[in-house]
């Protein structure tokens, strides 16, 4: 799930070409490469070269930078710009760690009380996969994978479960960005699903509650094994020593 129709104009309000409605697309866009990793987390931009890469007027991109510095996806260097958040192994224990609690409460709940429109809509959206060199299928991907997870906290009856982890699978797609390019798990992931469906109907909560936390571990594994393989974590002080791998 993305933030992409935040800032959407209502019918009457603000005119296509208004400078409101400038900023909004400049975010929109600006987001979007962040949540792709278009912009690699750690990457250090400005407005000028946003503006120059979006085709954008600096106030619409001045305005854009502002509303994601508030979101905290970019940080303001002093005489250099902005940084693009980084991924660290803290925020991906802490989303990872959340999504299990929240995860594994819903598949239980859900264990047996799924029905004939839970169980259409999660065979829909199993067969989804991706190529790992396509942003556009990667995305695609994503966005079945989050309802087939939503479906499944749907089941279990608690609205306020759906809405939490949503937002926690909003705060995880960059990671999942950040990991799916490197190999293709398509056919590990379907197996998985409909693995999932088959103890979800069949009202096995030990099951299903197993499934999901083996995913959650191999999906964990995907992230981590992506950020040890990049340039900012060649060097890495631990203990005071500089560990090059």
């Amino acid at each position: 799930m993305s933030l992409e129709g935040v800032g959407q104009e209502l019918p009457g309000e603000t005119a296509p070409n208004a400078p409101g409605r400038q900023s909004d697309q400049a975010f929109s866009q600006i987001h979007h490469a962040i949540v792709r990793c278009e912009l690699a987390p750690g990457e250090t931009i400005t407005e000028a070269s946003l503006a120059e890469r979006f085709g954008l007027k600096r106030a619409a991109a001045r305005a854009a930078v502002d509303r994601l510095s508030v979101m905290g996806l970019l940080a303001p260097v002093r005489r250099r710009g902005y940084l693009v958040k980084p991924i660290t192994l803290r925020d991906v224990n802490d989303l990872y760690q959340l999504r299990e609690v929240i995860e594994s409460a819903a598949v239980r709940l859900a264990a047996g009380h799924v029905n004939e429109d839970h169980l259409r809509r999660l065979a829909r959206v199993c067969t989804a996969g991706y190529e790992p060199g396509d942003p556009e299928s990667i995305a695609r991907f994503l966005q079945a994978n989050t309802e087939f997870h939503l479906v499944i906290a749907s089941a279990a009856g608690n609205e306020r479960m759906v809405n939490v982890l949503a937002q926690i699978l909003n705060e995880m797609e960059r990671l999942f960005h950040f990991g799916l390019p490197r190999r293709d798990r398509t056919a590990e992931l379907r197996e998985r699903h409909q693995a999932m469906i088959d103890a979800l109907a069949a009202g096995d909560a030990d099951t299903a509650e197993r499934i999901n936390r083996e995913g959650l571990a191999r999906s964990k594994a995907m992230v981590v094994d992506a950020l040890m393989s990049t340039d900012a974590m060649l060097d890495v002080s631990i203990g005071g020593e500089a560990v090059r791998r």
